[in-house]
C-alpha cells in the first residue's frame, strides 16, 4: 500500500511538473509575442535581413557557404524550412512565422537555462534562474532589435554546457554533442569566436583530469566545431590570416562608441540587483560543485562569465570589439549564478525559521522573516519597473517597421508594380524592401555600417573625402550649403557647416545698396572629380554678379582650398563686402582659440570685444590686428582641431562664443571697393580639420603652421561620391523619406517628384531628365 502511495505521489508531482513547464511556455509565448508585435508587425530591422535570407535561399535553392559578411546560415535553415513547409507567400504570415520562430527560440533559451540549474543543482535552482531571465533587460533589448540568431546560439551553447558536463557515455551522447558544436558554430560569428576561447581550455583540462575515461564526446566537439568551422570560414579568412589578429582586435575603431553601453551604470541598468547575486553566486557554485564532484560544468560556466564580461571591458586593454554585444553571453551563466545565490538565502531564510518558530514567540520570529521577504518582493517590484521602462523605450527605438512604412510600401508595390530601385531612410530600412518587393538602398546607422549610397542621394549630396577630412555640399538642403566631417575612430563626424543664411553679399549700384543672403541667390553645382585636384564648385548668381566659392583637395596634402571668386554681371559693382561664415558643430567642446595677436589657446569670453549679458560674447579681429594670417579652434575633450589660413586676411572678422563658452562661429568679411564690368576678383584661404585620435603626428598644436605647407611623401587617394553617378549606375527610381528627415526644400527640386506621402512617410519618384 506504501509502495502505491510513493507511486501515485510521483505522479502526481510529475503531473504538476507538467503543468507548470506548460503554463510557463504559455507564458514565455504570450509575453515575447506581445514585445515583439509592439509597433503592430515586427520590431527591429535585422528581421527583414532574416526574411530577405530566407527567400534567396527559396530562390535561389542553394545555401551559399563561406560568406562572412552575413549571418552564417542555421536560424535562415530553420526559417526557410518552416516556410517551404506551410507555403506562406503572404507578408502577414510570413511575418507571423518568423515571430514564432522566435518565440521556439526565446522558449529554447529560457529551458536550457532552467536544465541547467536543475542538472547541476536542483529544480528549484532551475525555476529561478529562468524567471531571473526575465529580469534582465537584455533579453528583451536582443528580441527587439531582431538578434534572433544569438539567442539560438546562447542556448544551443547552454545545451551543450549540460552535456559536457554530465559525462555520459554512449554514441548517443556523442552523436548529441558533436550536432550542437557543428550547430553552434553556423549560428553566429561571435558566438563560434567565444566558443573557440571557452571550450578548448575545458576539454584540455577536462583530458588531463579525467586520464582518457570520457574522450569521445569533447573530441567529438572539436570535431563538430572545426568541422563548421572549415565549411564556413576557413576560406574567406585565409587570405587574411597573416593579419587576422590585427584585423580583428586591433582595426575596429568604431567599435569604441559602444564604450558607454558597458559601462557600470549600464550593468546596473541591464540587471539590477541579479548582477550583484551573480558574482556572490560564483562563491557558491563552487563550494556546491565541489562536494558533488562536478567542478567541470563550474568551469564551463565560470568561463562562460568571465570570457565575455571580460571581452565587454576590453577596451580597457587597448582591443577592439563589439563590447556591447558580450552583454548578450551573459544571460545563461548571470541567471544560474545568481539562482545560486537566491536559493542559499531563501533556504537560510526558511532554515531559521524552520529551527526558532518553536523556540521563540511568532512576533519575533516576523520581526526578522518578514523584512526579508518585503525588502526581496520590494526587489523584484522596483527590477520589474526599471526593465518595464527599458522595454517600452526600446520599442520606440527599434520600431523600423510600422503600420504606415508597411502602407507606404504596398501602396509603391500596387502603383508601380514591377522591378525598381529604391533608396530608404534608416526607418522604414530594410523592411520597405519586403513590403514592396523592390530593390533598396537603405541607409544605416555610420557606426555600424555606413551605405555611401543611400547617404548621398537621400541628401542629394556631393562629397571629397581624403584620409582626415571629409566635405558634403548639397543640392537642397534648406540653408546649408557644405558641411566639414572629421574622422574620429573611423567614423564621420560633423565638425562645422557653411550656410546661405550665414553668408551674404552687399553691394552698391549707382549708389543703391543691395543686400543679398547667398541661399537667395541662384544656385548650381558643379562637380569636377576626373583629375586633380578635385574640387566641387558652388555657383551664385543673378543678374547682377556671379560669386563662385569652389573647394579643393590635393592627393598630396591635407590642407583643403577654398577659394571665392566674384565678378559683376554688365554693370559697376561699388562697396562689395563678402560676409563668410563658419558654424562650428555643438556636438563638440571647441573652448580654445589662437588668433594671433589676440587670443593664446584662449576663450572669447577672456578677451571680449563685445558681450550680451551671459548670453554670448565675441572677439574681434582686423587685418591689421593679425599677427599672423591663421585662425585655430580646439576641442582638447575630443582633440579636434580646425584651422584657416589666409592668403590675403580678411578686413575683419570675429570669432564667437556662448554661455557654455562653446566656440560656435567664425566670421569675416573680405572688402572690394569696386568691380568692374566683367572684372573679376577672388579670395583664397586653406582648411585644415582633422581629428588627433587619427591623426597623431602632430605633437604640439605650434605645428599647425607647418602642416599647411606640408607636403605628403606618400600621395593618398582623394575619394569622390555624387548622387548623380549612384542614381544612374543603380537605376534608383524611388527614394522614401522618413519626414523626421525630410528637409522640406527637396519637394521643390526639378529632380524629384512627391507622389505619395502620409503621417510618418513620403515617396518621391526621381526624374532622370531632371
Amino acid at each position: 500500500m506504501s509502495t502505491f502511495i510513493i507511486i501515485r505521489e510521483i505522479i502526481r508531482e510529475k503531473n504538476f511538473e507538467n503543468i507548470v513547464m506548460l503554463v510557463f511556455s504559455v507564458f514565455i509565448f504570450v509575453l515575447f509575442y506581445t514585445i515583439l508585435s509592439m509597433n503592430g508587425l515586427v520590431l527591429g530591422n535585422d528581421p527583414a535581413v532574416h526574411l530577405q535570407r530566407a527567400d534567396f535561399f527559396l530562390s535561389s535553392g542553394s545555401i551559399p557557404i563561406s560568406d562572412i559578411a552575413w549571418y552564417p546560415p542555421l536560424y535562415h535553415i530553420f526559417l526557410s524550412t518552416l516556410i517551404a513547409f506551410t507555403g506562406a507567400n503572404e507578408i502577414g504570415t510570413l511575418i507571423f512565422l518568423i515571430k514564432t520562430l522566435t518565440l521556439l527560440i526565446d522558449w529554447l533559451l529560457i529551458l536550457s537555462v532552467y536544465l541547467l540549474g536543475t542538472k547541476f543543482f536542483n529544480k528549484k535552482t532551475g525555476f529561478i534562474a529562468a524567471l531571473f531571465l526575465f529580469f534582465c533587460f537584455p533579453l528583451y533589448e536582443i528580441n527587439q532589435w531582431g538578434g534572433y540568431t544569438t539567442i539560438l546560439s546562447l542556448g544551443l551553447m547552454s545545451l551543450l554546457f549540460m552535456y559536457l558536463s554530465l559525462e555520459r557515455k554512449g554514441i548517443g551522447n556523442t552523436v548529441t554533442i558533436f550536432t550542437l558544436a557543428f550547430s553552434l558554430v553556423l549560428t553566429h560569428q561571435l558566438t563560434t569566436f567565444l566558443a573557440f576561447i571557452i571550450f578548448p581550455p575545458f576539454i584540455f583540462i577536462m583530458l588531463i583530469k579525467s586520464k582518457g575515461n570520457y574522450p569521445k564526446a569533447w573530441i567529438a566537439a572539436l570535431i563538430g566545431g572545426a568541422i563548421a568551422f572549415s565549411v564556413y570560414y576557413l576560406i574567406p579568412l585565409l587570405p587574411y590570416l597573416g593579419s587576422f589578429i590585427d584585423i580583428v582586435f586591433f582595426q575596429l575603431e568604431t567599435m569604441l562608441f559602444q564604450i558607454p553601453a558597458v559601462s557600470a551604470e549600464e550593468f546596473i541598468v541591464n540587471f539590477g540587483f541579479i548582477l550583484f547575486l551573480a558574482f556572490f553566486g560564483i562563491i557558491l557554485a563552487f563550494i556546491e560543485l565541489r562536494k558533488r564532484g562536478n567542478l567541470g560544468f563550474y568551469l564551463l560556466l565560470s568561463l562562460a562569465f568571465y570570457i565575455p564580461l571580460f571581452f565587454s571591458q576590453s577596451y580597457l586593454v587597448g582591443i577592439y570589439l563589439p563590447y556591447q554585444r558580450f552583454v548578450y553571453y551573459l544571460l545563461p551563466s548571470i541567471a544560474v549564478f545568481s539562482a545560486v545565490s537566491f536559493v542559499f538565502i531563501l533556504d537560510r531564510v526558511l532554515e531559521f525559521n524552520n529551527n526558532f518558530r518553536k523556540k521563540w514567540k511568532k512576533h519575533r520570529i516576523r520581526i526578522i522573516v518578514y523584512p526579508i521577504i518585503i525588502l526581496l518582493f520590494s526587489l523584484f517590484i522596483f527590477r520589474f519597473g526599471v526593465v518595464y521602462g527599458k522595454i517600452m523605450e526600446a520599442s520606440v527605438f527599434y520600431s523600423t517597421s510600422d503600420v504606415k512604412g508597411y502602407d507606404a510600401a504596398i501602396w509603391l508595390r500596387d502603383n508601380y508594380p514591377g522591378p525598381a530601385t529604391v533608396v530608404v531612410t534608416e526607418v522604414p530600412g530594410s523592411w520597405f524592401g519586403v513590403y514592396s518587393g523592390k530593390s533598396i538602398f537603405a541607409e544605416t546607422d555610420p557606426i555600424v555600417d555606413r551605405n555611401v549610397i543611400a547617404e548621398s542621394v537621400l541628401e542629394l549630396a556631393y562629397e571629397l573625402e581624403h584620409p582626415l577630412t571629409l566635405v558634403r555640399t548639397y543640392e537642397s538642403k534648406g540653408a546649408i550649403s557644405g558641411e566639414n566631417y572629421v574622422s574620429i575612430n573611423s567614423v564621420w563626424k560633423r565638425v562645422s557647416y557653411s550656410s546661405g543664411a550665414g553668408d551674404f553679399i552687399s553691394y552698391k549700384i549707382n549708389g543703391e545698396e543691395h543686400i543679398s543672403e547667398l541661399y537667395q541667390l541662384n544656385r548650381e553645382i558643379i562637380f569636377e572629380d576626373q583629375f586633380y585636384p578635385k574640387k566641387v564648385l558652388i555657383h551664385y548668381f543673378n543678374n547682377e554678379l556671379s560669386l563662385i566659392q569652389t573647394i579643393q583637395f590635393q592627393n598630396n596634402s591635407y590642407p583643403i582650398n577654398v577659394n571665392w571668386t566674384l565678378s559683376s554681371q554688365n554693370v559697376q559693382l561699388t562697396e562689395v563686402k563678402l560676409y563668410v561664415s563658419t558654424f562650428f558643430d555643438l556636438s563638440f567642446s571647441f573652448t580654445k582659440a589662437y588668433v594671433p595677436g589676440i587670443l593664446n589657446w584662449e576663450n572669447p569670453w577672456d578677451h571680449p570685444s563685445n558681450s550680451q549679458n551671459n548670453k554670448w560674447a565675441v572677439t574681434n579681429f582686423t587685418g591689421d590686428t593679425l599677427m599672423e594670417n591663421i585662425i585655430s579652434i580646439y576641442d582638447d575633450k575630443d582633440k579636434i582641431v580646425f584651422s584657416i589660413k589666409f592668403d590675403e586676411l580678411p578686413e575683419w572678422g570675429n570669432l564667437g562664443a556662448l554661455s557654455s563658452k562653446q566656440i560656435d562661429a567664425l566670421r569675416f568679411q573680405y572688402e572690394f571697393r569696386e568691380i568692374e564690368i566683367n572684372q573679376t576678383i577672388s579670395r583664397n584661404f586653406d582648411i585644415l580639420s582633422f581629428s588627433g585620435n587619427d591623426y597623431s603626428e602632430m605633437q604640439d598644436l605650434s605645428d599647425l603652421v607647418s602642416l599647411f605647407d606640408s607636403k605628403l611623401v606618400s600621395e593618398h587617394d582623394v575619394t569622390s561620391r555624387d548622387y548623380h553617378t549612384y542614381i544612374k549606375d543603380n537605376d534608383i527610381e524611388f527614394i522614401v523619406y522618413d519626414k523626421n528627415q525630410l528637409d522640406t526644400k527637396l519637394v521643390n527640386s526639378k529632380l524629384l517628384k512627391l507622389i505619395y506621402s502620409n503621417d510618418r512617410y513620403a515617396i518621391f519618384k526621381i526624374n532622370n531628365s531632371g
